[in-house]
């Protein structure tokens, strides 16, 4: 679970989230994610460095390659959850943002009908009741075990400013 604005804003950069979403399908070097993501070494090993510091990546194996120690990473999580907390952070925008981070490009979509954006007018038990219903919605998402791609959820009940 991240509560740390240190590990918020680990995640907050694109690179980031690429790395670990590439780490998510199998651990790889810094030189393997280099290559696989058409950056270069140096600024994949410092964003690595940014997220181990994070805690959200960690070292699995270590090999000798010719004088060098290679370094395989691999995320420190089996599963991601974000637990944004007061001070002064803005929970919705925070969270909807880093979900359109993380989101492939339409085009990579799997699905033609992926979401919904509505505002309707309630009393504030019964969108409590909605919200309770999308969290248990949630984490049945989170829960959810199987082979494949890595597939995200966004969703929040929320109050519109009028």
């Amino acid at each position: 679970m991240l509560t740390e604005p240190s590990q918020l804003k680990a995640i907050a950069h694109p690179i980031r989230t690429r790395l670990l979403n590439a780490l998510e399908a199998e651990p790889r070097s810094a030189k393997q994610l280099a290559t696989d993501l058409d950056l270069t070494h140096g600024n994949v090993g410092h964003h690595l460095k940014v997220l181990e510091r994070g805690g959200l990546v960690e070292v699995v194996e270590e090999r000798k390659v010719r004088a060098l120690t290679e370094r395989i990473f691999a995320p420190a999580y089996d599963r991601l959850r974000i637990e944004v907390g007061e001070g002064g952070l803005d929970r919705i925008h925070f969270l909807f943002e880093q979900a359109g981070r993380e989101a492939a490009p339409q085009a990579e979509q799997p699905f033609d009908d992926q979401g919904r954006l509505y505002s309707a007018r309630m009393p504030e038990d019964r969108a409590a009741e909605f919200a309770a219903r999308l969290v248990a919605l949630a984490d049945e998402f989170a829960a959810a075990e199987g082979d494949g791609p890595t597939f995200g959820f966004a969703g929040a009940v929320y109050r519109v400013v009028s």
